[in-house]
């Protein structure tokens, strides 16, 4: 359920997930509420307010397709299981992400892979000089604190140059396809916007280098019962230059170290990106 408010915000910027430069038309009930948006790709339904702009993505089988769709699956099973997020407002790693994100100035965020939390911990600590939008293809039961539409990283709804900023919290690997969802997340970002990618590097060891292989020769897998993809911290940059971004900075999420040198595991890191 969301506001009429928040679905009016929404249609100031929405776009055809397919065509972004064709426009949306609203279709209205007979109560006058918008019930779906028309392009010239088709239909999107609006429920309860929630444009849900997730399109027909394949014509034919995709053996990447599948593992998404799979791993979604396990993600909505999770939620109704009660594991609804990792990041909620008493989470350290969140809070200081949102910390860094409010010594930005502020503006208008895209959240790609929000999840089904009211209002994640990054959200509640960036200040109120952030406007949040959030996008997530859980449509989930909670009334979250900002807009929000059911969409892909892969296919962003959204008009070009619209955000300040687009964050992956802790999501560039769950993407259907990274790099594209990376390409679109750079064409909704203003020309001085910045990008955000919340990671966990993982090791150059054994089970990465089969995993890779495995990814080179045609036959994706999953890399882990949480993760569709992985990503060394080489892989990473090396995946954000071939989007088209350049690295500003690389900030280490641990809460108890002071810098990367006195960190025991230095996993979590937070790209800032041009």
């Amino acid at each position: 359920m969301q506001s009429a408010a928040y679905l009016a915000t929404l249609l100031e910027i929405l776009a055809c997930p397919i065509a972004p430069a064709s426009p949306l038309s609203p279709i209205r009930g007979s109560d006058g509420q918008v019930v779906a948006l028309r392009s010239q790709n088709g239909e999107y339904p609006v429920v309860d307010n929630v444009p849900c702009m997730i399109p027909t993505l394949l014509a034919r089988p995709d053996r990447n397709l599948a593992l998404w769709q799979e791993h979604q699956q396990h993600r909505w099973q999770d939620y109704q299981g009660g594991k609804r997020s990792f990041f909620s407002e008493s989470d350290e790693k969140a809070q200081y992400v949102g910390e860094i994100i409010a010594q930005t100035g502020g503006g208008l965020f895209l959240d790609v892979g929000c999840g089904v939390l009211p209002s994640p911990g990054y959200m509640a600590a960036s200040g109120s000089g952030v406007n949040w939008i959030g996008i997530d293809p859980l449509l989930g039961d909670v009334v979250r604190r900002f807009p929000f539409v059911q969409a892909v990283g892969e296919y962003l709804p959204f008009r070009d140059h619209t955000f300040d900023a687009v964050l992956y919290g802790s999501t560039i690997y769950h993407q259907m396809d990274p790099r594209r969802s990376l390409e679109r997340a750079r064409r909704v970002i203003r020309p001085d916007g910045k990008l955000y990618i919340w990671y966990e590097s993982d090791r150059l060891d054994r089970r990465y280098i089969i995993w890779k292989i495995r990814q080179m020769l045609g036959r994706p897998c999953h890399y882990s019962e949480l993760a569709r993809w992985a990503f060394t911290r080489s892989s990473l940059l090396s995946l954000l230059k071939q989007a088209g971004f350049a690295v500003e900075e690389e900030v280490l999420l641990c809460v108890k170290c002071p810098d990367y040198a006195t960190c025991r595991k230095p996993t979590h890191f937070l790209v800032i990106a041009r």
